[in-house]
């Protein structure tokens, strides 16, 4: 069984692969996570991995609570944990996540 830890270093572990995968499982997305990228100046690898971060340091209950749902019938848990803590990252707006952790 995986444990949530496992869970979370697979997500990290998968950047490169989400965004492969993204380009063809969700090409809209792929488009969100390219524009939010550039405009806070990273690349959507990196990205990525700050959604994984902030996720870990600042979703809510309901946050938690849909990705784990999420995770039960996937067929990679890292890339499914990955695509939604970017989905949260994305309806998140930094100073919302900053204000949420004060």
């Amino acid at each position: 069984m995986l444990t949530l830890g496992d869970i979370l270093a697979g997500a990290r572990a998968a950047t490169p692969a989400f965004e492969r995968w993204l380009e063809t499982a969700s090409p809209e997305l792929a488009d969100q996570v390219r524009a939010a990228a550039e405009a806070e100046g990273e690349t959507p690898a990196r990205f990525a991995r700050s959604a994984v971060a902030a996720f870990d340091r600042d979703a809510d209950f309901q946050a938690w609570t849909r990705l784990t749902g999420r995770l039960h019938a996937a067929a990679d848990p890292g890339l499914v944990c990955l695509e939604e803590m970017v989905r949260w990252r994305l309806a998140t707006s930094r100073a919302e996540r900053l204000e949420e952790a004060r």
